[in-house]
C-alpha cells in the first residue's frame, strides 16, 4: 500500500496492530525522532532496546509487543535471521526498509512480517512510502497535491543547482528549496495519520530506472571507499552483492563531525546526520546508540553523482582533517 511517507506506513502498520490488541513497541534506541511520532499519536506503549556500533540489533520484547527492526543505511540488520524466525510467535515483526529500499530484505521462506519503504530517500519523489497492508489508500488531501508539486518543483531545481559544482554558492536559491522541503515535513509530522498518496506518486516511481539507480550507487560506494577507507572509521567495511547503499557513513568525534559537515555545506556537500538522539533515549542506559548519534556523518554517494565528483568529494573530506 502507497501513503505519503515511511512515517504514514508506521503509522498504519502500528494502526492494524493496535485493532488486533497489541499495545507496546519495542524501538530500537538508534532511531529518528520522528518515528516516535505515530507510536505516540495513537498513544501505545513504548520501550528502547540496545544497537550495538556494528548496528546489530538487540531487543527483549514484551510479549506480544511489536518490535520495530531498522535495516541501517542499505545493510540488512545482523540481527534479521534471528528476529525473523521467532516473528510471529511471541512479537509482531516489523522491518524498517526505508534505508534498504534496492537492497535484498526479501525472504525465500514465509515470514510473518510487516515492511516499510521509504522510495523518496533513493529517488526524486516528492513524497511516498510504502507497508505490505493490504487494502487501498485514501485518496490524497488537496493540501498533498499541493506540496507534491512544490516539492517536485524544488527538488527540480536543487538538482539543477547541486549538478554546477564550480558555481559559487547561491543562498537564496539554497532557501528556496530547503523551504519546500521543510514543508513537507512539516506537514507530515503535522498529519502523521495522513496517507493518501497523490496518483501521481506510484507512477513517477514506476517510470524510474531502478537498475541504473542501484548500480550507480554501488559503484559510488567502492570508489569513496576506495579513496577513504584507511583515512577514516567507516561503519561498513565491505558491500555485498545485494546491497545497495543510502550513503557512505562514517564515524568521527562529536565535535569534529560537526566541523566537517559546516566546511562540507559551503561547499555544497551536504551530509546528512542519523540522527540526533531523542531525548527520550537515556544515553547513559544506551551508550553505544548515543555515540553513534554524536559521530556519525553520512557522505553522500547518490546517482546523480558521477566518478570524478567521488574523487573531489574525498579531497574535499580530507581536507577538512
Amino acid at each position: 500500500m502507497w501513503t505519503t511517507s515511511g512515517r504514514s506506513a508506521f503509522f498504519l502498520v502500528l494502526q492494524h496492530l493496535k485493532s488486533a490488541g497489541v499495545n507496546h513497541v519495542h524501538l530500537p534506541a538508534y532511531l529518528c525522532e520522528s518515528l516516535l511520532l505515530p507510536v505516540k499519536t495513537l498513544g501505545l506503549k513504548y520501550s528502547f532496546y540496545p544497537v550495538d556500533l556494528s548496528l546489530t540489533a538487540h531487543p527483549n520484547p514484551p510479549h506480544r509487543s511489536a518490535v520495530l527492526l531498522i535495516h541501517y543505511f542499505g545493510w540488512l540488520n545482523p540481527a534479521t535471521s534471528e528476529l525473523r524466525k521467532e516473528a510471529g510467535r511471541s512479537f509482531h515483526l516489523i522491518e524498517d526498509a526505508c534505508h534498504a529500499l534496492l537492497s535484498d530484505w526479501s525472504t525465500s521462506s514465509p515470514v510473518e512480517r510487516f515492511v516499510l519503504l521509504s522510495p523518496r530517500k533513493f529517488g526524486p519523489l516528492p513524497l511516498g512510502g510504502w507497508c505490505n497492508l493490504p487494502g487501498e489508500p485514501p485518496r490524497a488531501t488537496a493540501k498533498a497535491e499541493t506540496l507534491m508539486w512544490r516539492s517536485l518543483t524544488a527538488r527540480l531545481l536543487r538538482g539543477t543547482y547541486l549538478r554546477q559544482p564550480h558555481a559559487p554558492v547561491d543562498p537564496a536559491t539554497e532557501r528556496f528549496y530547503l523551504s519546500a522541503f521543510q514543508a513537507v515535513d512539516q506537514y507530515l509530522e503535522r498529519e502523521v495519520g495522513e496517507s493518501g498518496v497523490p496518483a501521481f506518486i506510484p507512477e513517477m516511481a514506476a517510470a524510474l530506472d531502478w537498475g541504473k539507480i542501484s548500480r550507480r550507487r554501488r559503484r559510488n560506494w567502492r570508489l569513496l571507499h576506495a579513496l577513504l577507507a584507511n583515512r577514516v572509521q567507516a561503519l561498513a567495511g565491505a558491500l555485498p552483492s545485494a546491497t545497495v547503499p543510502l550513503g557512505y557513513p562514517i564515524l568521527l568525534p562529536a565535535a569534529k563531525r560537526d566541523r566537517v559537515r559546516r566546511v562540507l555545506a559551503t561547499q555544497r556537500v551536504f551530509c546528512p546526520v542519523h540522527w540526533p538522539l531523542p531525548v527520550e533515549v537515556s544515553a547513559r542506559s544506551f551508550p553505544d546508540a548515543a555515540r553513534l548519534s554524536r559521530t556519525c556523518l553520512t557522505l553522500p554517494i547518490d546517482q546523480r553523482y558521477g566518478q570524478g565528483d567521488m574523487g573531489s568529494l574525498s579531497e574535499l573530506f580530507l581536507r577538512t582533517q
